[in-house]
């Protein structure tokens, strides 16, 4: 198997174009431009109720894998924060 493997990756190498410097940066500048064309994504709004379920969901998770009692706290000051909004 690693004998194939080898033979395969030998000719899957010699496939491959070796470029300058020049091209290199052409190539990668190239690539960037296409970013720009992603369209953005309108990102999801999280209610408050949300944010407590999620948070109560995260402390008792924390409980059952016996975190250490300063995050158990933080989570609940999370908690009790995401509550008052």
């Amino acid at each position: 198997e690693a004998l194939q493997w080898a033979a395969e990756a030998d000719d899957s190498l010699a496939r491959n174009e070796i470029l300058t410097g020049d091209e290199i940066i052409r190539t990668v500048t190239a690539e960037d431009d296409n970013d720009d064309e992603v369209t953005p994504v309108n990102p999801v709004k999280i209610s408050h109720s949300e944010a407590v379920a999620a948070l109560n969901t995260s402390l008792q998770w924390a409980e059952e894998q016996n975190f250490e009692a300063y995050k158990i706290l933080l989570l609940r000051r999370l908690r009790d924060h995401a509550f008052e909004l």
